[in-house]
């Protein structure tokens, strides 16, 4: 019987580990330098034509070293922030986040877990965090809860939750075309524009999402609220949320 060689297996691994560690050392202290400089640089800087150019070229065929991948990006993307790790960033309510948060990230890209399950730690630490979060906001320890990545996807999994409470039916099972009487949402007219794409995308529809109007400070028209209520209600609909 002839000897059959090793199959050689596929890696992604670097051949030699020391020029990467000192690449990374690199991109370290070069994002350090660039967190604490942030308030010498604008809020924000316009593309010039030539850097947006190099944004709109073909798939590339070959590979290239990282360095000057990372070189690159140095270069043409570093110097055109969004804006909002500026302290003077007004524009929207994201946070401008911390170093700190960086390298949390980046731990959890380097662990790359699944959170759906698994008998590991990054899942235990997302229990943990929500059980947190339930004690700081009073709920009970019987709650549910799960971290999403931002106020949109928690606004759809809330209203979700919300209509499939509120429908009289097993939702799950049976689906939006079993609905006895079609849902309404309400929200005031200056919430998020994710609350409309929300129930477009639980199969309500715009019109399910009725917009109360709000004084000049903003605040809802709670009088207003209560009559939309009352109204969809003697015409057959069902208030969810």
């Amino acid at each position: 019987m002839k000897d059959v060689p090793p199959l050689r297996e596929e890696t992604l691994d670097p051949a030699d580990w020391e020029p990467l560690r000192a690449l990374a050392s690199r991109i370290v202290a070069d994002a350090v330098d660039y967190t604490r400089d942030v308030r010498e640089r604008p809020v924000w800087r316009d593309m010039p034509p030539d850097t947006r150019a190099r944004f709109q070229t073909p798939a590339p065929r070959n590979g290239r070293p990282l360095a000057e991948v990372y070189d690159d990006l140095v270069t043409h993307m570093l110097p055109y922030p969004m804006g909002n790790t500026h302290p003077r960033f007004w524009m929207w309510y994201m946070g401008a986040g911390n170093f700190t948060g960086a390298l949390g990230d980046f731990l959890a890209a380097i662990l790359g877990s699944n959170l759906g399950g698994g008998d590991h730690a990054a899942a235990e630490i997302d229990k943990q965090v929500v059980g947190w979060l339930k004690e700081m906001l009073g709920y009970p320890s019987q709650a549910s809860g799960t971290l999403v990545s931002g106020g949109s996807m928690a606004n759809l999994i809330g209203l979700t939750v919300a209509r499939n409470q509120m429908a009289g039916i097993d939702m799950r099972e049976l689906g939006v075309g079993a609905l006895r009487t079609p849902m309404r949402f309400y929200g005031s007219d200056q919430m998020h524009s994710c609350h409309q794409i929300a129930v477009e995308a639980m199969g309500l529809g715009n019109r399910a999402l009725r917009r109360v109007p709000t004084d000049a400070a903003c605040r809802m028209n709670v009088a207003a609220l209560r009559m939309m209520v009352a109204e969809d209600r003697s015409a057959g609909l069902g208030p969810a949320c």
